[in-house]
Protein backbone atom coordinates (compact mmCIF):
# COMPACT_ATOMS: atom_id res chain seq x y z
CA UNK A 1 0.00 0.00 0.00
CA UNK A 2 1.22 3.31 -0.87
CA UNK A 3 2.67 5.32 2.20
CA UNK A 4 3.59 9.09 2.49
CA UNK A 5 6.22 10.43 5.07
CA UNK A 6 5.52 13.27 7.02
CA UNK A 7 6.81 14.36 10.17
CA UNK A 8 5.98 12.47 13.40
CA UNK A 9 2.76 10.34 10.46
CA UNK A 10 3.25 7.64 8.09
CA UNK A 11 -0.03 8.17 6.21
CA UNK A 12 -1.79 5.87 3.91
CA UNK A 13 -3.04 7.38 0.65
CA UNK A 14 -5.14 5.71 -2.64
CA UNK A 15 -5.67 6.73 -6.32
CA UNK A 16 -8.86 6.34 -7.76
CA UNK A 17 -10.89 7.51 -11.10
CA UNK A 18 -8.91 9.30 -14.78
CA UNK A 19 -8.62 12.49 -15.82
CA UNK A 20 -6.72 15.50 -13.84
CA UNK A 21 -5.84 15.20 -10.22
CA UNK A 22 -8.15 16.03 -7.28
CA UNK A 23 -6.80 15.65 -3.69
CA UNK A 24 -9.70 15.03 -1.17
CA UNK A 25 -9.24 15.77 2.40
CA UNK A 26 -12.41 15.00 5.00
CA UNK A 27 -12.68 14.61 9.10
CA UNK A 28 -13.55 11.42 10.68
CA UNK A 29 -17.16 10.78 10.80
CA UNK A 30 -17.71 8.02 8.81
CA UNK A 31 -15.68 5.22 6.90
CA UNK A 32 -14.48 4.06 3.49
CA UNK A 33 -17.69 2.03 2.82
CA UNK A 34 -19.51 5.26 2.92
CA UNK A 35 -17.38 7.13 0.90
CA UNK A 36 -17.33 4.42 -1.47
CA UNK A 37 -20.30 6.25 -3.86
CA UNK A 38 -18.50 9.65 -3.76
CA UNK A 39 -15.38 8.70 -4.50
CA UNK A 40 -17.15 6.86 -7.53
CA UNK A 41 -19.11 9.86 -8.82
CA UNK A 42 -15.53 12.14 -8.43
CA UNK A 43 -13.66 9.43 -10.40
CA UNK A 44 -15.58 9.84 -13.32
CA UNK A 45 -13.77 13.14 -14.21
CA UNK A 46 -10.90 13.54 -11.80
CA UNK A 47 -8.26 11.36 -10.71
CA UNK A 48 -9.03 11.39 -6.86
CA UNK A 49 -6.35 11.24 -4.37
CA UNK A 50 -7.25 10.23 -1.06
CA UNK A 51 -5.70 9.24 2.27
CA UNK A 52 -6.38 8.42 6.13
CA UNK A 53 -5.56 10.99 8.65
CA UNK A 54 -2.51 10.49 11.02
CA UNK A 55 -3.03 7.90 13.45
CA UNK A 56 -6.58 6.71 11.66
CA UNK A 57 -7.31 4.18 9.64
CA UNK A 58 -4.88 2.66 7.44
CA UNK A 59 -2.34 5.30 8.38
CA UNK A 60 0.67 3.94 10.87
CA UNK A 61 0.10 5.00 15.00
CA UNK A 62 0.52 8.73 15.48
CA UNK A 63 0.30 11.68 17.97
CA UNK A 64 -3.19 12.90 16.94
CA UNK A 65 -2.40 16.26 19.35
CA UNK A 66 -2.06 18.47 16.47
CA UNK A 67 -3.49 21.74 15.03
CA UNK A 68 -4.95 21.87 11.96
CA UNK A 69 -1.78 23.59 10.38
CA UNK A 70 -0.21 20.35 11.13
CA UNK A 71 -2.51 18.44 9.61
CA UNK A 72 -2.17 20.46 6.82
CA UNK A 73 1.50 19.86 6.26
CA UNK A 74 0.72 16.06 6.32
CA UNK A 75 -1.84 16.77 2.99
CA UNK A 76 0.78 18.57 1.25
CA UNK A 77 3.02 15.35 2.08
CA UNK A 78 0.89 13.08 0.41
CA UNK A 79 0.50 15.11 -2.47
CA UNK A 80 4.48 14.87 -2.84
CA UNK A 81 4.38 11.83 -2.50
CA UNK A 82 1.48 11.02 -5.15
CA UNK A 83 3.64 12.78 -7.22
CA UNK A 84 1.30 15.69 -7.69
CA UNK A 85 2.98 19.23 -7.64
CA UNK A 86 -0.96 21.20 -8.47
CA UNK A 87 -4.72 20.07 -8.18
CA UNK A 88 -8.31 20.58 -7.80
CA UNK A 89 -8.33 20.21 -3.93
CA UNK A 90 -11.51 19.61 -2.09
CA UNK A 91 -12.00 19.91 1.70
CA UNK A 92 -15.14 18.12 3.70
CA UNK A 93 -16.13 18.88 7.32
CA UNK A 94 -12.79 19.16 9.09
CA UNK A 95 -10.97 18.63 5.84
CA UNK A 96 -11.95 22.36 4.97
CA UNK A 97 -9.40 23.63 7.50
CA UNK A 98 -7.14 21.61 6.22
CA UNK A 99 -7.56 22.41 2.91
CA UNK A 100 -7.88 26.05 3.59
CA UNK A 101 -4.71 26.23 5.69
CA UNK A 102 -2.79 24.64 2.65
CA UNK A 103 -4.28 26.92 0.24
CA UNK A 104 -3.44 29.66 2.15
CA UNK A 105 0.42 28.65 2.93
CA UNK A 106 0.90 27.21 -0.65
CA UNK A 107 -0.93 28.78 -3.13
CA UNK A 108 0.79 27.41 -6.22
CA UNK A 109 -0.21 23.57 -5.43
CA UNK A 110 -3.86 24.37 -5.35
CA UNK A 111 -5.82 24.99 -8.97
CA UNK A 112 -9.08 25.87 -7.40
CA UNK A 113 -10.61 24.87 -3.82
CA UNK A 114 -13.81 23.06 -2.80
CA UNK A 115 -14.66 23.70 1.20
CA UNK A 116 -17.66 21.28 1.92
CA UNK A 117 -19.20 21.61 4.81
CA UNK A 118 -17.04 24.49 6.10
CA UNK A 119 -16.38 26.40 9.49
CA UNK A 120 -15.06 29.68 9.98
CA UNK A 121 -14.29 29.47 14.00
CA UNK A 122 -15.01 27.97 17.23
CA UNK A 123 -18.34 30.28 17.17
CA UNK A 124 -20.32 29.97 20.58
CA UNK A 125 -22.62 27.18 18.83
CA UNK A 126 -20.05 25.24 17.84
CA UNK A 127 -18.21 25.59 21.03
CA UNK A 128 -21.29 23.61 22.47
CA UNK A 129 -21.88 21.16 20.02
CA UNK A 130 -18.24 20.19 20.35
CA UNK A 131 -17.75 20.07 23.84
CA UNK A 132 -20.96 17.52 24.06
CA UNK A 133 -19.19 15.70 21.60
CA UNK A 134 -16.49 15.74 23.52
CA UNK A 135 -17.93 14.58 26.58
CA UNK A 136 -19.99 12.03 24.34
CA UNK A 137 -16.49 10.05 23.14
CA UNK A 138 -15.01 10.44 27.14
CA UNK A 139 -18.14 8.74 28.72
CA UNK A 140 -19.99 6.66 26.22
CA UNK A 141 -18.67 3.19 25.33
CA UNK A 142 -17.58 3.71 21.63
CA UNK A 143 -20.58 2.14 19.79
CA UNK A 144 -23.01 4.04 21.74
CA UNK A 145 -21.13 7.19 21.00
CA UNK A 146 -20.92 6.18 16.72
CA UNK A 147 -25.12 6.31 17.03
CA UNK A 148 -24.46 9.56 18.69
CA UNK A 149 -22.45 10.67 15.72
CA UNK A 150 -24.11 9.46 13.21
CA UNK A 151 -27.32 11.04 14.22
CA UNK A 152 -25.49 13.94 14.21
CA UNK A 153 -24.27 14.10 10.55
CA UNK A 154 -26.74 12.06 9.03
CA UNK A 155 -30.34 13.29 8.60
CA UNK A 156 -33.11 11.01 9.61
CA UNK A 157 -34.05 9.27 6.49
CA UNK A 158 -30.90 8.21 5.07
CA UNK A 159 -30.34 6.62 9.27
CA UNK A 160 -33.34 4.84 8.20
CA UNK A 161 -32.07 3.62 4.57
CA UNK A 162 -28.81 2.91 5.87
CA UNK A 163 -29.90 1.72 9.35
CA UNK A 164 -28.08 -1.46 8.75
CA UNK A 165 -24.87 -0.23 7.79
CA UNK A 166 -24.80 2.02 10.57
CA UNK A 167 -25.24 -0.45 13.08
CA UNK A 168 -22.81 -2.74 12.12
CA UNK A 169 -20.27 0.49 11.71
CA UNK A 170 -20.70 0.88 15.63
CA UNK A 171 -20.30 -2.49 16.77
CA UNK A 172 -17.48 -3.02 14.70
CA UNK A 173 -16.11 0.54 16.37
CA UNK A 174 -16.27 -1.51 19.74
CA UNK A 175 -14.60 -4.47 18.75
CA UNK A 176 -11.74 -2.70 18.73
CA UNK A 177 -9.36 -0.73 21.05
CA UNK A 178 -10.27 3.24 20.89
CA UNK A 179 -8.44 6.10 21.97
CA UNK A 180 -11.22 8.95 23.11
CA UNK A 181 -8.37 11.01 24.45
CA UNK A 182 -7.66 11.07 20.60
CA UNK A 183 -10.85 11.20 19.15
CA UNK A 184 -11.45 14.60 22.07
CA UNK A 185 -8.36 16.15 20.52
CA UNK A 186 -9.36 16.09 16.83
CA UNK A 187 -12.52 18.12 18.00
CA UNK A 188 -10.13 20.61 20.13
CA UNK A 189 -8.11 21.05 16.73
CA UNK A 190 -11.32 22.35 15.04
CA UNK A 191 -12.55 24.62 17.91
CA UNK A 192 -8.84 25.76 18.08
CA UNK A 193 -8.68 27.18 14.20
CA UNK A 194 -10.00 30.34 13.11
CA UNK A 195 -9.98 30.45 9.28
CA UNK A 196 -10.79 33.87 9.14
CA UNK A 197 -6.87 35.05 9.67
CA UNK A 198 -6.22 32.58 6.17
CA UNK A 199 -8.98 33.38 3.86
CA UNK A 200 -7.61 36.29 2.77
CA UNK A 201 -4.55 34.75 1.69
CA UNK A 202 -6.32 32.81 -0.73
CA UNK A 203 -6.03 33.03 -4.38
CA UNK A 204 -7.61 29.59 -5.93
CA UNK A 205 -11.02 30.26 -7.65
CA UNK A 206 -13.28 28.82 -4.71
CA UNK A 207 -16.54 26.79 -4.49
CA UNK A 208 -18.01 27.08 -1.01
CA UNK A 209 -21.02 24.34 -0.59
CA UNK A 210 -23.38 23.77 2.63
CA UNK A 211 -26.42 22.44 3.64
CA UNK A 212 -29.46 24.08 5.03
CA UNK A 213 -30.04 21.01 7.41
CA UNK A 214 -25.86 20.96 8.84
CA UNK A 215 -26.43 20.31 12.96
CA UNK A 216 -22.64 20.26 12.84
CA UNK A 217 -21.22 23.01 10.71
CA UNK A 218 -24.47 24.96 10.12
CA UNK A 219 -24.61 26.81 6.85
CA UNK A 220 -24.08 30.25 8.51
CA UNK A 221 -20.46 29.28 7.95
CA UNK A 222 -20.47 28.14 4.73
CA UNK A 223 -21.92 31.63 3.94
CA UNK A 224 -19.59 33.39 6.26
CA UNK A 225 -16.99 31.46 4.38
CA UNK A 226 -18.17 32.55 0.93
CA UNK A 227 -18.39 35.85 1.87
CA UNK A 228 -14.71 36.32 3.30
CA UNK A 229 -13.03 34.52 0.25
CA UNK A 230 -12.77 37.19 -2.58
CA UNK A 231 -14.70 36.05 -5.69
CA UNK A 232 -15.96 32.88 -4.31
CA UNK A 233 -19.46 30.49 -5.63
CA UNK A 234 -21.71 29.65 -2.55
CA UNK A 235 -23.94 26.48 -3.43
CA UNK A 236 -26.25 25.98 -0.55
CA UNK A 237 -28.25 22.18 -0.77
CA UNK A 238 -31.63 21.94 0.54
CA UNK A 239 -30.84 18.72 2.66
CA UNK A 240 -28.66 16.44 3.14
CA UNK A 241 -27.09 17.15 6.83
CA UNK A 242 -23.81 17.43 7.41
CA UNK A 243 -22.41 14.59 4.83
CA UNK A 244 -24.06 15.53 2.20
CA UNK A 245 -21.44 14.62 0.05
CA UNK A 246 -22.02 10.93 1.00
CA UNK A 247 -26.02 11.45 1.47
CA UNK A 248 -26.51 13.27 -2.15
CA UNK A 249 -23.22 11.72 -4.21
CA UNK A 250 -24.29 12.50 -7.46
CA UNK A 251 -25.67 16.06 -6.81
CA UNK A 252 -22.23 16.92 -4.64
CA UNK A 253 -20.07 15.38 -8.21
CA UNK A 254 -22.28 17.58 -10.55
CA UNK A 255 -21.82 20.72 -8.37
CA UNK A 256 -17.63 20.09 -7.98
CA UNK A 257 -17.63 18.83 -11.75
CA UNK A 258 -19.43 21.76 -13.15
CA UNK A 259 -17.17 24.04 -10.77
CA UNK A 260 -13.93 22.36 -11.64
CA UNK A 261 -14.84 22.53 -15.55
CA UNK A 262 -15.83 26.35 -15.44
CA UNK A 263 -12.29 27.03 -13.49
CA UNK A 264 -9.94 24.37 -16.27
CA UNK A 265 -11.96 26.85 -19.30
CA UNK A 266 -10.78 30.13 -17.59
Amino acid sequence: MPKAHAPGAILHYELCGSGPPLVLTMGQGSGAEARAPMLEALGRFRTVLSYDQRGTGRSEPADQRVPIETLAQDLLAVMSAAGIDRADLMGLSTGTGKATALAARHPERVRSLILGAPWVWGDPSLQILQNMRKAAVLTMPIEHYVHFNSMLIYPPEYRRLHHDRLVAQARAAASKPVDAAALAARLDAILNYDARRDYPLIQAPTLVIGAVDDLVMPVWHARECAERITGSRLIVFDGGGHLFAETRPEAFSNAVRDFVQQVADQ
